[in-house]
């Protein structure tokens, strides 16, 4: 070995020693985000299921089932979650709400280590890099843009999958800038496996550890990808196999994907460049959150100024090449900001253009940038920002966890600033009506109506009051003005059932045959066309609709139920 290799693997060891940490350090960090936290959520641990959370598995009727069955589909470490969450909690949301919230405190553990390894690459020295990595650490426990990945069930998707990923780049950055030898490389391939596993859009943080060893020892330097080439070799099969898994999902999803119909690829592309800043914002001054943000899509370049914001975005992003070397802590987190956030945030269409747990794991890039920018300003005045901003930042998750522990409330702060968005007005509407307080719903439909005169969700949401209210006719014309909108195969499912309360049999039946001809995939339609034919009296046709619904989802319950009563049926007639 020559004299300056050897000078350089001393260096190397010595600085891989100079950012270890105490292990004991790291877990003392996270019971303390056990506490803090557990005092920051503490009023959404007993909320209820909402939103998404009632089409988990253990929500759908097949909480009884093999774990195999629970496995069978997308996502499956994250089902095995649930699964073991389902086991010792059953359906009390208690259980899931504390399994969510240690998520997130070992999250802000494995981020404490992160930023504590990047500062000390960073050239930060000791004592400072921790400050400031057990600052970036409280900033993601106690920020309120979490709370979606916490409070909400559902969520979990988002934290779970953060576990991997940051402990992909724990391993990853834990002898760093050391070569990875075989065996460290094939346990970080494992963990980014375990991460897409989890959530699909985890296949993005190989652009992290690419940005990471171009970025080290100075950007753009080919140096680290030569260093961990084992890492590389072993990891390419695991990306072309992600992508494909991706690919296919985007090629036949219906609410993501290219066949998405709402709106281009293109239009999304427009409509993220804004809704980037609007992350930004959102990060900074956490004001104006929402569980449905009404986003609206730039159709063209110009629509909304998205013209404007492509052009900043890529002046932000030309500002990072340019002043690497000068901010190479800022200007690493804003690249690391953009790739977190490119799975979701660019050209891959998405129903809904803004979400705000897609910024659990894309805000420790702009802790960093927070990293660099207190760097430079006096000393003095750093307590004077970080101690007010961290006290706003847990007041603003506090309250915020208030409302999750009432979901009412949720969808109404959603519908009061919902202008062009009927979601958040249904699912306000659903939850009054389970509450039996359908007239509570009327006030707000009467403004939804005003402001958007014709739009889908709206109108079925009219419809499904109306009803409860025992006003079927006013219904049924609420329904058929929603299929007018939007003619979907759960509207004219609607329609057919209140046909058949009002004993409109024959109406009910065409209605519930034009269900299944729109979503012949859909177990529902068939169901309910069952139940129309066995109160027709045309058992064998009833009989071949609920078969037909259990090869689609062979949990329906309504299908199940109505086999079994044709079943003895056949068998009664046959004694």
């Amino acid at each position: 070995m020559s004299r300056r290799k050897r000078e350089t693997s001393v260096e190397t060891k010595s600085f891989v020693r100079e950012a270890e940490l105490r292990p004991s350090h790291v877990l003392w960090l996270v019971l303390a985000a056990i506490v803090i936290g557990g005092l920051l959520y503490s009023p959404a641990l007993h909320g209820w299921f909402v939103f998404d959370d009632e089409g988990l598995p253990f929500r759908r009727g097949i909480q009884d089932e093999s774990l195999p069955v629970w496995l069978g589909g997308l996502r499956p470490l994250l089902m095995f979650s649930y699964w073991l969450n389902f086991g010792i909690s059953g359906q009390d949301p208690y259980g899931y709400h504390i399994v969510n919230l240690l998520i997130h405190a070992t999250n802000t553990g494995l981020v404490y280590v992160v930023l504590f390894r990047l500062l000390a690459l960073a050239g930060w020295e000791r004592a400072k890099r921790q400050r400031a990595a057990i600052i970036g650490a409280a900033v993601f426990l106690v920020h309120p843009l979490a709370t979606e990945s916490v409070s909400y069930i559902s969520g979990r998707s988002e934290s779970l999958a953060a576990v991997f990923m940051l402990l992909t780049y724990v391993v990853f950055l834990g002898r760093y800038p050391e070569a990875l030898s075989w065996k460290r490389s094939l346990a970080i391939v494992t963990l980014f496996g375990m991460g897409v596993a989890t959530k699909e859009n985890a296949a993005g943080f190989a652009g992290i550890l690419l940005l990471t060893d171009l970025w080290y020892p100075q950007p753009f330097s080919l140096k680290g990808l030569r260093r961990n080439h084992r890492l590389y070799i072993l990891m390419a099969p695991a990306v072309v196999v992600a992508g494909i898994y991706i690919g296919r999902v985007l090629m036949s999803g219906e609410s993501a994907g290219f066949l998405f119909k709402e709106f281009t690829w293109y239009q999304y592309a427009f409509t993220q460049a804004r809704a980037i800043f609007e992350y930004i914002r959102l990060a900074a001054i956490p004001f104006g959150q929402s569980l449905d943000h009404d986003f609206p899509i730039s159709h063209t370049i110009i629509e909304h100024g998205a013209i404007f914001y492509l052009a900043l975005l890529t002046i932000l992003a030309g500002v990072a090449v340019a002043f690497r070397r000068r901010y190479w802590l800022g200007c690493f987190g804003l690249l690391m900001f953009l790739i977190l956030l490119a799975p979701t945030s660019s050209i891959f269409p998405i129903a809904d253009p803004l979400v705000e747990r897609r910024m659990y794991l894309p805000i420790v890039g702009l802790i960093l940038v927070g990293c660099e920018f207190v760097s430079r300003m006096p000393r003095p005045s750093v307590a004077f920002l970080i101690v007010p901003m961290l006290v706003m930042f847990a007041l603003l998750c506090f309250e915020r966890n208030q409302l999750w522990s009432k979901p009412e409330r949720l969808w109404t702060m959603a519908a009061e600033e919902s202008k062009s968005k009927g979601r958040p007005y249904a699912h306000l509407a659903e939850i009054l009506i389970s509450e039996n307080r359908c007239a509570d719903a009327i006030p707000y439909l009467e403004r939804g109506e005003r402001l958007m005169p014709r739009d889908y969700f709206i109108e079925t949401a009219w419809g499904k009051v109306l009803e409860c209210a025992g006003r079927r006719e006013d219904a049924l014309q609420r329904l058929q003005r929603a299929a007018a909108i939007v003619p979907t195969s759960t509207v004219y499912q609607w329609i057919g059932l209140l046909y058949g309360e009002m004993g409109r049999a024959e109406e009910a039946g065409a209605a519930l045959q034009k269900a299944v001809q729109l979503g012949p995939g859909d177990s529902g339609a068939h169901s309910g066309l069952g139940l129309w034919y066995e109160s027709t009296g045309n058992a064998v046709e009833a009989e071949g609709q609920y078969r037909h619904a259990l090869q689609i989802d062979r949990h329906n319950r309504e299908a199940l139920g109505g086999l079994a009563r044709m079943q003895r049926l056949t068998t009664g007639a046959r004694q």
